[in-house]
């Protein structure tokens, strides 16, 4: 036949075998898996470099899905050729989706810095970085970006790396706000010292106006009334009238108020390095009410004193040993999330109302912190206690209130902090403290 073959059953062999056997040979040797002669061996060597070569590929798939970071692989066009578990996670798209679709569709937060990147095509040992916001429903999240091209890659191939740094954003930014709270408070605690010397001049002179006033039967008033022909009983009438001396009661009154506020103030701006002293959790609740119902960031949002306070204290409730800053600092902050949360109903006919406990047992004085707010979720009070969570709209706190609360009650003071809550029918906070430590 003109073909060069024949037909299926010839005793005449194919002319092209030499030359595929030819090429078999060199397959093999190409591959290292051995010569004809050694056929035997052939499929075993090469399942066993496919076997290592599937561990390989499967132990780096398993460290890039075990780390905490974004990976994404790309190639020079920026399409994605590689998306581990974490992205899957946090961009809600599986690896099969994401595969082959070009990064800047799917990032498009990120697509203008990515694009340059790509349409200049960056040299081989430069990396990209940059640090980027974005909202994943009600979560803002803070991003490190970094993009590196693969130094052994000859078609232009890259890793971008997206690392969470949101705690990390809002710990700088809690330490920021704690030097200026530091700042703010030497500063109230110097204007405290700077006004307390005129409010007693002026509590002083209202004290002794009052006397002159109204003080009939003071000689000194008697002779000054004689000297300048004037009858007292007269001149009494007249000042009542003008309603001089309940003027002079609300000035003093007044001044003794903010004397109170100032006292109190300076008490909680004092730090406490030595041992605890004893203190009466009765007058201490007392106080810290009245320096709640001043605090200007509470009235700016809702009147502290529109709000109904109930005090159910124990009888003989006993001293305690504390640092009365720090527990000041926990029930102000408790307090003040409290109101916060209540200003937040506004249904007709309601009321905002704090019921206050002091009870105790044979070891420990309990405080019991109530509202009767919209509560707290099941999966909210799982992490009340951490650092940065709140329930909060975003930039309205940096959620560590509670977790410092939390961290002077049970590390500090030896005691515990539980919440108990339902959606809808309140928060109670319950503080327990060692009466002996």
């Amino acid at each position: 036949m003109g073909t060069g073959r024949y037909l299926p059953g010839s005793h005449v062999k194919d002319e092209n075998i030499n030359e595929d056997s030819k090429r078999q040979r060199d397959l093999e040797h190409l591959i290292g898996l051995g010569s004809s002669s050694s056929r035997k061996s052939y499929y075993p060597e090469l399942q066993k470099k496919i076997e290592e070569l599937n561990k390989e590929k499967n132990y780096i798939s398993d460290i890039i899905n075990s780390m905490p970071s974004i990976i994404i692989g790309l190639n020079k066009e920026g399409e994605i050729t590689r998306w581990n578990q974490r992205a899957e996670k946090s961009f809600n798209l599986k690896a099969e989706e994401a595969l082959g679709q070009s990064v800047r569709d799917i990032l498009d937060y990120i697509s203008s810095d990515l694009d340059g990147y790509f349409r200049k095509g960056a040299p081989s040992d430069s990396v990209m970085t940059v640090r980027k916001t974005r909202q994943s429903g009600k979560r803002i999240i803070h991003e490190e970006i970094s993009l590196y091209p693969l130094s052994d890659s000859l078609e232009g191939d890259s890793v971008l790396r997206i690392d969470d740094i949101t705690e990390k954003v809002r710990f700088q930014e809690a330490l920021v706000q704690s030097e200026k709270m530091l700042s703010i408070g030497g500063l109230a605690a110097g204007m405290a010292h700077e006004i307390n010397n005129p409010l007693a001049g002026i509590i002083q002179t209202a004290e002794v106006m009052t006397k002159r006033l109204t003080d009939m039967s003071l000689d000194a008033n008697r002779k000054a009334a004689d000297d300048a022909g004037i009858d007292l009983e007269t001149f009494r009438i007249y000042l009542e009238k003008r309603g001089i001396p309940r003027m002079l009661k609300a000035i003093w009154e007044g001044g003794q108020r903010a004397s109170s506020i100032i006292h109190n103030m300076l008490s909680f701006s004092r730090l406490d390095h030595g041992p605890f002293s004893t203190h009466d959790p009765v007058e201490m609740l007392d106080n810290i009410i009245e320096l709640a119902s001043s605090d200007f960031d509470l009235k700016s949002h809702y009147d502290f004193r529109e709000i109904e306070i109930i005090r159910e204290y124990e009888a003989n409730i006993p001293v305690i040993p504390c640092s009365r800053s720090q527990i000041q600092q926990v029930m102000l902050n408790l307090l003040k999330n409290g109101a916060e949360a209540m200003c937040e109903i506004r249904d007709k006919g309601y009321s905002p109302r704090f019921i206050l406990r002091l009870r105790r047992d044979e070891d420990k004085l309990y405080i019991d912190v109530e509202d009767n707010g919209p509560g707290l979720s099941s999966e909210e009070k799982k992490h009340i206690f951490e650092p940065f969570f709140t329930t909060k709209p975003v930039g309205s706190g940096t959620g560590l209130g509670l977790s410092v609360s939390y961290f002077i009650i049970t590390n500090n003071h030896k005691g515990t902090m539980e919440v108990h809550s339902r959606p809808g029918e309140g928060v109670c906070f319950t503080i327990g403290l060692p009466l002996h430590i």
